[in-house]
């Protein structure tokens, strides 16, 4: 599960606990909370903490190193914004590590590469589609629910193989074979499922898509 079970030298794990309480303090001083004042989206938000943590349990590793999974993060970005996806990923990298059981090193830099990489690079593509695809139903589903999702596990992936070739020294023998035919598969997956959720959650659950107003997008009407 990310970097739970990864070797690292004392001053990356520290590190990387340092980073993860100033992303969290950032998100927690925009006063994320204040979007789920109704009961309902507060049950959404719980309810999706504990599907995607599902979704990382479902992984798969490569040469005991690399591991691959669905990220999730893009579509807790487009209901909750980035703010409240950043607590609802560390609250999943929190329940890995106690259902996985792991040792706290790894802990914070599973977060920063698996959880808040691609809700940061979500959120700015979630900015770019607002500003340049039109204004309807099937753009946003498009540009959210597919296209996104699919770059950020490709940012997402390339920067854990990254991260892991950095810790080993810069050997590249630590990059398995078929990583690049494994990502494209994971991107494939990871835009079906939330392009689909989305598409769902849009048309059957406007109200549930708390970042942007419903009428932008023809999402139906009023929200309750």
């Amino acid at each position: 599960m990310g970097f739970l079970y990864t070797p690292l030298p004392f001053w990356v794990a520290v590190g990387g606990w340092i980073a993860a309480a100033l992303l969290l303090a950032l998100a927690l001083w925009k006063n994320p909370f204040k979007r789920l004042q109704d009961a309902t989206l507060q049950h959404v938000w719980l309810a999706i903490i504990v599907a995607v943590s599902v979704l990382w349990a479902s992984n798969a590793w490569l040469d005991d190193g690399t591991v691959m999974h669905l990220l999730g993060a893009t579509l807790v970005v487009t209901l909750f914004d980035w703010a409240l996806a950043l607590v609802a990923m560390a609250a999943v990298t929190g329940l890995a590590a106690v259902v996985f059981d792991a040792p706290w090193q790894g802990i914070a830099l599973t977060f920063l590469i698996y959880g808040a990489l691609p809700v940061g690079i979500s959120a700015l593509l979630q900015r770019a589609c607002v500003a340049w695809l039109p204004r309807n139903l099937f753009m946003f589903i498009f540009g959210q629910g597919f296209v996104s999702p699919a770059i950020a596990v490709a940012l997402t992936a390339a920067a854990a193989l990254g991260t892991h070739v950095a810790i080993a020294g810069g050997s590249i023998t630590v990059i398995p074979a078929g990583y690049a035919f494994s990502v494209f598969l994971l991107a494939t997956g990871e835009a079906w499922f939330t392009g689909m959720s989305t598409a769902l959650i849009a048309v059957y659950r406007p109200a549930w898509v708390t970042t942007y107003d419903v009428r932008r997008y023809r999402l139906g009407g009023p929200r309750i």
